[in-house]
């Protein structure tokens, strides 16, 4: 079943508000007992940031390592007896799904998952290990929706929807909340938007309490569509999401939360994955917070683009942090490469004993750590009695890297470096 195209005509903005702080309010005393007040701390420099302050709100320590618990409890908590003993349905790329799972297994319900079949290994089996079915189908989010639809009608089962309805925004709100309370002068918000629920909660609770923080929504430009909505005034559908930032790869944004993000006077912007990375990799390094691609990108926003950031405070919202431990690696070692602390030479060493250790010296010299050493003596390039050696190291930095090369080529090694892909 596909649905029906979102967005055709342009959206009725309206006058009252569409999620009041009275539903946020009543939400935040519906999930209190289950769900963590998470720390808003004091972020530490970003030498590529402003001199600002700048706290991050951190949703990956929530007890399902997400905020969507929030919005997913309200709604199942709020179920009629009748409506929650069928069950519930929901379709997700992962959090969300631990979210249902979670507060279907506090009320005792049983819970259907529809996830891609592409869908991170790690968040199927954390959702099935919560108690529910789990269906892997179609290609991407939106495939998994319909079928989740067509399961939730034949089977008259309440369906949880991720981001496009009201009292699962109102759960999301409480991070708005929480924020507020604690930083009430805050001057600029930075969020993760998938289908804009998240962003959409926090707008209404922010706007609810008076606050006129500017609203900044962030997205992979393979899943960039909340700009062009924002613009037209209408909910955009674009192609088949392109980002391993997982939480955010959907392929539009909600019509409810595109229309609080509308009054809300929110902005957006779009950032690459390897931005992404990057800052999820910076997240780790400098403020030692496991962060997945949506908790990490609102960083990566205020990289791209630091004019937006003012005179401050700034709240980033870190979202989630349920990164599987193979995404981990690749980030680590992009990471490393972009702030230049990983370098890979390509030298020719004569084929006698004695060769390799004097090659290898040079790096002992400069301090340069060995990560992995290649001693090819195939190499079609190369001609008889010489061999290739490819080195990782392992520097202190780009300028460290750079002394070591400069010393390689000053002690007759002509060496020549290798991109890592990094920049």
């Amino acid at each position: 079943m596909r649905r029906e195209p979102l967005g055709a005509g342009r959206m009725a903005i309206g006058t009252d508000a569409p999620v009041p702080l009275s539903a946020i309010e009543a939400a935040a005393e519906r999930i209190r007992p289950h769900v963590r007040r998470t720390p808003l701390v004091r972020a530490p420099p970003f030498p590529d940031l402003p001199d600002v302050p700048i706290y991050l709100k951190l949703e990956n320590l929530q007890t399902t390592g997400s905020f969507k618990l929030r919005g997913a409890l309200n709604k199942i908590l709020g179920l009629s007896d009748a409506d929650a003993a069928r069950g519930v349905v929901a379709a997700s790329a992962g959090n969300h799904a631990q979210g249902v799972a979670w507060a279907a297994r506090a009320r005792g319900i049983p819970a259907t998952i529809v996830m891609a079949e592409t869908a991170s290994p790690l968040k199927v089996s954390r959702t099935r290990a919560l108690g529910a079915e789990v269906i892997l189908f179609g290609a991407d989010y939106d495939e998994a929706h319909d079928r989740s639809v067509q399961i939730a009608r034949e089977e008259r089962r309440a369906y949880i929807h991720p981001f496009d309805d009201p009292e699962v925004i109102a759960g999301q709100g409480t991070v708005g909340l929480e924020i507020v309370d604690e930083l009430p002068d805050a001057a600029l918000v930075v969020a993760g938007v998938g289908g804009g629920g998240l962003l959409a909660g926090i707008a209404s609770a922010l706007r609810g309490r008076g606050s006129r923080a500017r609203i900044l929504g962030v997205q992979p430009t393979g899943a960039d569509t909340l700009r062009a909505s924002l613009r037209e005034q209408r909910v955009v559908v674009g192609p088949r999401p392109s980002t391993f930032a997982d939480g955010l790869a959907t392929r539009h944004v909600g019509d409810l939360p595109l229309r609080i993000l509308a009054r809300a006077d929110a902005e957006a912007i779009a950032v690459d994955d390897r931005a992404i990375a990057r800052a999820t990799f910076s997240l780790l390094d400098r403020a030692k917070l496991l962060a997945e691609g949506a908790g990490a990108i609102p960083l990566a926003g205020l990289r791209a683009d630091p004019g937006r950031i003012g005179s401050g405070p700034v709240v980033l919202v870190i979202s989630g942090g349920n990164l599987d431990a193979f995404t981990l690696d690749r980030i680590l070692f992009l990471g490393l490469a972009a702030e230049g602390r990983l370098l890979r030479l390509r030298g020719s060493v004569r084929d006698v004993p004695g060769q390799l250790e004097r090659f290898l010296g040079v790096a002992r010299g400069e301090a340069a750590n060995v990560r992995q050493i290649r001693h090819d003596r195939e190499a079609p390039d190369r001609p008889p009695g010489e061999v290739t050696v490819e080195l990782e190291l392992e520097v202190r930095d780009a300028d460290h890297g750079n002394a070591v090369e400069a010393a390689y080529r000053s002690q007759g090694w002509p060496v020549e470096r290798i991109p890592l892909g990094g920049g």
